[in-house]
């Protein structure tokens, strides 16, 4: 089973929804796609609007592969979960509107440093998802967080000085 996520971005993302529709149909394969604001409803992908964390999570699990724009929140949602990942970047011109519009340097930039599939024309999604599929290599992992030990350590400086805030290098 492969997940589908746009994420939350006002525009949806309507060149993902339907590459990754028309990739699940032509694969004969099972999915969820998660649309956002996208305007395409996918014909051979069962979908809604937004999940609640919780029930993004349990769709994570469900699927081998995550098929998703390269947003930070999802990639790390997807990684957590154990899925391989196929990233769609956003492209185009950034503006007030679209700030978020164009996320091609840094999902080449991840690329560079974990196992994932790259797939900059959502319209070639069909061999790229049955890659991921058969992919035998080890699904990346997430690496552990260092913020725990570094919020443990400044609530016990802060808890030790009576401090509720940072001091000041003024």
């Amino acid at each position: 089973m492969i997940f589908v996520g746009v994420g939350t971005f006002i525009s949806g993302f309507d060149a993902l929804v339907a590459g990754a529709d028309r990739a699940a149909g032509e694969l004969g394969i099972d999915g969820f796609a998660q649309i956002g604001y996208s305007r395409i409803t996918p014909r051979h992908l069962r979908h809604a609007r937004f999940l609640a964390p919780q029930a993004l999570t349990a769709q994570l699990q469900a699927s081998r592969v995550a098929v998703c724009h390269a947003g930070m929140g999802l990639i790390g949602d997807a990684l957590r979960a154990g899925c391989r990942l196929v990233l769609v970047p956003r492209q185009g011109a950034t503006s007030r509107h679209h700030p978020a519009n164009d996320q091609r340097a840094f999902a080449e930039r991840l690329a560079e440093r974990l196992p994932l599939h790259l797939c900059v024309e959502p319209g070639e999604l069909t061999p790229v998802i049955a890659a991921a599929l058969t992919d035998k290599t080890a699904a990346p992992e997430l690496p552990a967080s260092s913020v725990p030990m570094i919020l443990q350590g400044f609530m016990a400086s802060t808890a030790a000085t009576g401090q509720s805030r940072p001091a000041s290098s003024s």
